[in-house]
């Protein structure tokens, strides 16, 4: 996993012309349940897909070079048009290709907090960069300030916003009927994770998140992670149980007043490192968000 994380963190926040670069990879379709497929590639978000006799319902839309691969993988699966396009959040490797599907007309959804994000200027402490607002097209035209409602084919699918945990704007997709929940980046599978504290994210935000997933899902539920695998409840409650920890070994230490420098010097998730700490956020980074996340609460 080491070389797709080092992939997201480099395409996340910097130049078109060189996220275009690194777009250059396969798309892969695979079915996970009912009218529910993902497309995956290595360096972008997760695209989860719903086909039937409605059309097709997209969940999040990778970086502007991946829309003809996304748009022609879906053709493969269906001759009924894309209606929807929804986004988790607001981060370009999620939404980049909003601003294609939105000047064909296509219904762009997501939270309240995307369409601000992404009509704003925006700098990322954690990349030390800098992002210019999206273009009108790609902006949501319908957002929610909860939760909403699809009745698509043949199924019933649940949104609900996850406050301040990947970022503000965060949106959790439960198919009801095929058992699928499409998580976003409010849970991962290559390391330790981005929170985005400069969006609004936040450590305990991801934990209460992965909480409403968990009393979402069941013993069954298949979860499209926002990068990685589709997993089962089984690595949610991992990933949720690894939050916890870490956050409870940091606060400890800050209990004892002990400033940034030392706490992240103690090295307090080096028990996580082998299994969690292979990706690009490293055990240091993820001590540096957690203390800056506990601090301003």
């Amino acid at each position: 996993m080491r070389p797709i994380a080092a992939v997201i963190a480099l395409t996340l926040f910097i130049a078109p012309a060189i996220a275009q670069q690194r777009t250059d990879g396969d798309l892969t379709s695979t079915p996970v349940r009912g009218s529910v497929h993902v497309l995956v590639m290595p360096s972008a978000g997760n695209v989860g897909v719903s086909v039937g006799r409605d059309g097709a319902f997209i969940i999040d839309d990778q970086f502007a070079p991946m829309v003809p691969k996304i748009s022609a993988a879906v053709a493969r699966l269906t001759d009924q048009p894309v209606r929807y396009v929804l986004n988790t959040h607001w981060h370009g490797d999620h939404s980049g290709g909003n601003a294609a599907f939105g000047g064909q007309g296509i219904v762009i959804v997501a939270h309240d907090n995307v369409r601000t994000r992404m009509s704003a200027e925006h700098f990322s402490s954690f990349f030390n960069s800098t992002i210019p607002p999206s273009p009108p097209e790609a902006l949501p035209v319908i957002t929610f300030s909860d939760r909403m409602t699809f009745h698509f084919n043949d199924d019933t699918i649940r949104v609900i916003h996850i406050p301040k945990a990947h970022t503000d704007g965060d949106a959790v997709f439960h198919f009801e009927k095929a058992d699928v929940l499409h998580a976003g980046d409010v849970f991962v599978l290559y390391g330790f994770p981005f929170i985005d504290l400069s969006s609004g994210g936040s450590v305990a935000g991801m934990i209460d998140g992965l909480d409403l997933i968990l009393r979402m899902t069941g013993p069954d539920t298949l979860v499209i992670p926002g990068h990685g695998p589709v997993a089962g409840r089984e690595r949610v409650e991992a990933f949720r149980e690894m939050l916890v920890k870490s956050r409870a070994k940091v606060r400890r230490l800050m209990g004892e007043n002990k400033s940034l420098k030392r706490v992240v010097a103690a090295k307090p998730l080096a028990e996580f490192e082998q299994e969690w700490g292979q990706g690009f956020v490293k055990a240091d980074q993820f001590v540096t968000t957690i203390f800056n996340s506990e601090r301003d609460r």
